[in-house]
This record gives C-alpha cells, sequence and structure tokens, in this order.
C-alpha cells in the first residue's frame, strides 16, 4: 500500500506497529494493537490526550490512555464473566485497510477483529483542527445481535480540580458506583473522587480546562450516552498500568452505545457510533 505524504509505519513494541501522522501544525500516532488513537499533538500546545507512561504494549493486553476501543461490549460481558471486560477489540490487532490525504486532513481506515458473526472497522479523519473517528459495526449473521461499545477517550488535563464538563446538565444518569438511576445537577459537572457513570444525553460535551485555558469540544453522532469516568487516588493505586498520582492528569468522556444505549443489530444490518473533538486555547 502506499502511504500518503507524512504518514509511515514504525515499531511501537516488538510485534505491535503504530502509524505516524505528521501534518501541517500536528503529529498523531494510531496503534494497530487495539485500532486505538495514542497521541494528537497541535504544535507546542500540550498533547490532546493522556497515555500512561507504563502501558503495556502486548497483544492480549489493553493500552491506558489515548482512545480505547470498547466494542462489541461495554463493561462486563452479559453472560460470561470469562469474556473480557470492555469485549475484545482493544486487546487485539488491527490491520490497516486504506490511507490516503485529503489536503491538510489524513483519512486512515482499520479493519478489526471478528467477533462471531460481528465485524468492525474504524475510520479516523485527521487534520489540523482535530480528530474524527467513526466505528461500524455489522452483523453478517443470520440473527439479531445486540451491540454495546465506546470510543473511550482520555482526555488530558491540566489538572482534575482545574476542569468543568458542559453539556451535562440535568441529564438521566445511572451511576455505576452507587448502581443508582439519578439526575446530574443543573450545572457544570465536576469531578469529586471516583466517578463512573453513564449519562443519557445526545448533542456535544464541552471540557473546560482552566489551567490549560483550553476548550475542547466533544460532538457525537449515533450515539445517546456518554461515559464519564476517573479512578481517583485509591482506584489509581490498584491499576498496575497507571503511575499513582496521573489520575489527576485525565478525565475519561466517552462517546458510547452504553447501558440503556446498547443496540439491537438486524440480519445485515450496520451501526456507526461516532466522535468528533475539536478545540480551541486562550492566549
Amino acid at each position: 500500500m502506499t502511504h500518503p505524504q507524512g504518514m509511515s509505519l514504525a515499531e511501537l513494541a516488538p510485534g505491535v506497529e503504530q502509524i505516524l501522522l505528521a501534518g501541517d501544525g500536528f503529529s498523531a500516532r494510531i496503534a494497530l494493537l487495539g485500532g486505538q488513537l495514542l497521541d494528537y499533538r497541535r504544535g507546542e500546545q500540550p498533547p490532546l490526550f493522556y497515555l500512561s507512561p507504563q502501558s503495556a504494549y502486548l497483544p492480549g493486553k489493553a493500552i491506558r490512555g489515548g482512545v480505547p476501543v470498547c466494542w462489541p461490549w461495554f463493561g462486563a460481558h452479559s453472560s460470561d464473566a470469562a469474556q473480557p471486560a470492555h469485549g475484545v477489540a482493544r486487546q487485539q490487532l488491527w490491520k490497516l485497510a486504506e490511507a490516503s490525504r485529503d489536503g491538510k486532513v489524513f483519512h486512515v481506515k482499520l479493519s478489526g477483529p471478528r467477533h462471531g458473526e460481528l465485524s468492525a472497522v474504524l475510520d479516523f479523519r485527521i487534520g489540523p483542527d482535530g480528530v474524527a473517528i467513526e466505528l461500524t459495526t455489522a452483523n453478517h449473521g443470520a440473527l439479531p445481535q445486540t451491540v454495546s461499545a465506546a470510543l473511550h477517550s482520555y482526555f488530558a488535563v491540566s489538572d482534575i480540580d482545574s476542569v468543568e464538563l458542559l453539556g451535562l446538565e440535568g441529564a438521566p444518569a445511572h451511576d455505576k458506583l452507587s448502581d443508582r438511576r439519578l439526575n446530574l445537577p443543573a450545572l457544570p459537572f465536576r469531578f469529586d473522587g471516583e466517578v463512573d457513570l453513564v449519562a443519557y444525553r445526545g448533542g456535544a460535551i464541552t471540557l473546560q480546562d482552566a489551567g490549560w485555558r483550553r476548550a475542547v469540544r466533544i460532538a457525537s453522532a449515533g450515539s445517546h450516552s456518554a461515559v464519564v469516568w476517573n479512578p481517583a487516588q485509591a482506584k489509581a493505586q490498584r491499576l498496575a498500568d497507571l503511575p499513582d498520582a496521573d489520575w489527576r492528569r485525565f478525565v475519561c468522556v466517552e462517546t458510547a452505545n452504553a447501558g440503556d444505549d446498547a443496540r439491537a443489530l438486524a440480519p445485515g444490518a450496520a451501526h456507526k457510533l461516532a466522535c468528533r473533538v475539536d478545540f480551541s486555547c486562550r492566549d
């Protein structure tokens, strides 16, 4: 395959390749392990995504950071506890299917693992204005299939006490820590201790970071749920692939089909889950 100008392949770890994109004032990296966007940077600005320095790059193990792909189920498997949490996509090797460049924007298409009669394809469009990711799930079988998924974005932040989320005000939600249904406050969402919830609302969410004077806008399509997660101190200390204090350096705002937003796919049907991330910084 001929690669467009500014794109190259490099070894991320033994047996694991990554795609390097060098554009007009920006750069990005995509790991073929998990089909995972690892990094996006614009000039001298802070990175858009957090990537743990303790991540392992081994097939069969998920990478901590960037944008992991949870597929074809989110959370624990509904009937088989031996199956990996958040599905199989983030632990397996994907294949580069297409690569092109339209002016300043790279288009990268990856084909993912099959799981039974389900297939997954990822489309990335990455340019100077930000990142767009589209996950397409197709049902090739003769029976309906239920799919849940998430684009599990770890957004880098200056400090967790300096950020708030706009767009979730008053949203119905499932707090997974307490297993409670509730409505979020009619205020910008702030992080206070461990957070693990599914909010049911379409539309864009904006991550305001006062420390970096940055606003990150996360727009979604094919989704009526957003997962918000941060482990806080106690749980972070139990995660072997995360430095103890790094829970302060990221928040996860995930474009999802989670919980009540799981999708039923008829035989021959497909579903697209997509997010568009752009950001602006104040001087």
